[in-house]
């Protein structure tokens, strides 16, 4: 059991596979808490008495009965969600559907359980923890300088010249996730001695700093006076001149030519104080909610379902702008979950609160940092992963031990948990194949290759659980495929495959707006006038205020002839625009011009 918990903790934000699968910094971090959730299920026997045990105090009830009541909410959202096998099986961008924030759930459950049985296993995972933040700090700090043995830099860099900017996404696949997770590492740090803890407790803010993540800046303020109100910790003299030392060195390396690309980056950030489009995302996300306030939409379902809801002033300000998730931890609940799904998370985050402030600095600074960071984005796994680990933690240590009787084998217990398990690996199974699929059919694009990227495919949509499909990704790399090459066999094969799965994407992707846009423009290659108007409008039903579909519908309207439809969608093109492209406007002109 202490292997599959320390292996869990270790590797699941650890690992990356690029070249070997195409969600290569999701994928295998899921299918890995999946398997090992699943093994960890096989010990029935021991779960049952250390699950006792956990019961025996009043914060380890507290914390088994609010875990229940997040993971009925998810149930009972899933059922009502509006694309219930979309909130099953999640998202293609994060994988956190009912059945991975089932295995989440469960694992917090299992390891408290696990860590309420021994004094010294704390102790055990926070090492594991540091040791693990450690080795990614490291790579993303070597990321920043442009070292980079596993991903292209230009992958994670932003800009031009001297304004060029670099967001190093570790092992986490984006700046923002890993830099929230180096938070809960570097206070975890703090609770341990010894030369790895100091060093860690160094290395995981600088990585911190140079991935240029605001809000895990501010987390990390923000759990330091927490730390040290808690602590209160004697300054001596060579720990003020340790501090001295620290700002001395850093402000030398933001003003020498190292520190070009962190410059650049407060540049950036000085243009855009307000966050981007989070204020007129967060407004929205809340009116969004209040349409079904009490279970929201379902899990998931934020990509699909919020562009229906988005304003004309968010339209405006960010015309061509893909939004994956209200970037609020808080507003991500109420709009998947409503509020069956927010109460248990508030009162998860209050119990984990009280219990890390009456017990640990460094926990409870860990989890207002956490908090702090997560109001501007969301839980992707392995984020969720470490916010209930560390609830589990000062769940733990709040408790007092208590050793109950030896519980006696329960044949209902061992069913459910045998039957748990195998549907967690039959699903991680299912992602791995489907995955490493697609990854052999994007290579075979790549290629040139449509008839074996048509075979790869094939297989990916077997495997692939339903809800979030590829269809739409496939569709435009055949097209993309179909345009550029030589061979009359291989376009006339790329464009059939790029048809079928652009037919299929409406009702598959994640994305519908996109994905009816997509059809529009393939139709258009084969001069089907209707289908075109039919699917560009269809993309305005999914997303009313998106430019794009009314710019293109106005100029098929005037090609046949339909100047007064025509000149409505251009208006209604420009007004959605905001003046970002200007051959949006100049359509509007020419066709104004006349009449």
């Amino acid at each position: 059991m202490q292997a599959l918990v320390l292996a869990v903790v270790a590797l699941v934000p650890l690992v990356i596979t690029p070249g070997l699968f195409f969600y290569f910094d999701i994928t295998p971090k899921v299918v890995i808490l999946l398997f090992s959730v699943s093994a960890m299920l096989c010990f029935c026997n021991e779960n049952v008495n250390n699950i006792r045990r956990l019961l025996k105090t009043a914060p380890g009830r507290w914390f088994a009965a609010l875990l229940a009541a997040a993971w009925a909410a998810a149930l009972v959202s899933t059922l009502l969600s509006s694309e219930r096998l979309l909130s099953l099986n999640g998202s293609s961008w994060r994988r956190y559907g009912l059945i991975s924030e089932t295995a989440v759930l469960l694992f917090a459950l299992l390891s408290a359980a696990w860590l309420a049985a021994g004094s010294r296993r704390v102790r055990v995972v926070l090492t594991v923890a540091t040791a693990s933040g450690g080795i990614a700090a490291l790579y993303g700090i070597a990321q920043y300088f442009g070292r980079d043995p596993l991903l292209p830099a230009k992958s994670y860099q932003i800009g031009e010249g001297i304004l060029t900017i670099v967001r190093p996404p570790g092992t986490l696949g984006h700046a923002d996730y890993f830099a929230s997770w180096l938070l809960i590492v570097t206070f975890c740090s703090l609770a341990l001695e010894g030369r790895l803890a100091r060093v860690v407790s160094v290395l995981a803010p600088l990585a911190i700093l140079l991935s240029g993540t605001r809000s895990a800046l501010l987390g990390l303020l923000a759990g330091g006076i927490v730390f040290f109100f808690l602590r209160r910790p004697r300054l001596g003299g060579r720990a003020l001149a340790t501090g001295l030392v620290c700002a001395a060195g850093l402000t030398g390396f933001f003003f020498s030519p190292a520190g070009t690309k962190l410059r650049a980056r407060l540049h950036w950030s000085m243009d855009d104080v307000a966050g981007g489009a989070r204020l007129l995302l967060w407004r929205d996300s809340l009116r969004m909610s209040g349409e079904r306030p009490l279970a929201g939409f379902g899990p998931e379902t934020f990509t699909t379902d919020f562009p229906r809801y988005a304003s004309l002033e968010l339209a405006r300000a960010y015309p061509d702008f893909y939004h994956e998730s209200p970037h609020n931890l808080f507003l991500d609940a109420v709009t998947s979950q409503g509020v069956v799904g927010l109460l248990p998370l508030l009162g998860l985050c209050c119990l984990g609160l009280w219990c890390a402030l009456r017990t640990s600095a460094p926990l409870a600074a860990a989890l207002v940092a956490t908090l702090v960071c997560q109001q501007f984005m969301v839980f992707i796994v392995p984020t969720a992963l470490y916010f209930y680990l560390l609830l589990a933690m000062a769940v733990v240590a709040a408790s007092n031990e208590a050793v109950p009787q030896e519980a006696r084998r329960s044949r209902l217990t061992s069913v459910i948990s045998i039957a748990v398990s195998l549907l967690l690996a039959a699903f991680g199974l299912r992602l791995l194949v489907a995955d490493r699929a697609l990854a052999t059919a994007r290579f075979q694009m790549e290629s040139g290759n449509a008839t074996a990227a048509a075979q790869a495919y094939r297989t990916a949509l077997k495997w692939q659980p339903a809800g979030a499909g590829t269809d739409l990704y496939y569709s435009r790399g055949m097209a993309r495929l179909a345009a550029g090459s030589p061979i009359f066999a291989t376009r006339l094969e790329a464009s059939r495959q790029a048809l079928d799965a652009g037919v299929r994407a409406v009702s598959t992707s994640e994305d519908r707006a996109n994905a009816w846009y997509n059809l529009a423009m393939l139709l258009s290659q084969r001069d089907d006038a209707s289908g075109v108007e039919r699917s560009l409008r269809n993309a305005i039903a999914w997303a009313p205020n998106w430019f794009k579909p009314h710019w293109t519908l106005a100029q098929l309207l005037e090609a046949e002839g339909r100047h007064e439809e025509a000149l409505a969608e251009a208006a209604s093109a420009v007004d959605r625009d905001g003046g970002h492209d200007p051959e949006v406007s100049e359509t509007w002109k020419n066709l104004h011009k006349l009449h």
